[in-house]
């Protein structure tokens, strides 16, 4: 048994209406606030300088999702590019042939 275990536990109708309260202030806090942030800020600045229509609730939540995904994806790093040689397609190209793959291309254009 694992002794940095705790338990948490919930007493009666109080204790149900306090993580009910909890569980509000943190929807509201990460989600329905900045959803309220980008709608308004969309719709009085970016209408403004560029002439596009305005947004609702529904496309704020959604460019919110949006953002947060992005932004689990670049902090993850789960986004990898890998360059393989076409003669061994299981060996990837070290720095160097990359420098020289890249010489090679930049000659042939111009």
């Amino acid at each position: 048994m694992n002794k940095n275990f705790k338990v948490f536990q919930i007493y009666g109708l109080t204790g149900l209406l306090f993580v009910g309260i909890i569980m509000t202030c943190l929807f509201c806090g990460f989600v329905l606030f900045p959803v309220w942030i980008i709608m308004v800020s969309w719709n009085s600045m970016i209408t403004g300088m560029y002439g596009v229509p305005f947004i609702n609730y529904y496309q704020a939540s959604l460019l919110w999702i949006f953002a947060i995904l992005c932004f689990y994806l670049f902090l993850k790093n789960s986004i990898k590019i890998k360059v393989y040689k076409s003669d061994a397609p299981d060996e990837e190209l070290d720095d160097e042939d990359m420098v020289g793959f890249i010489e090679n291309e930049s000659d042939e254009v111009n």
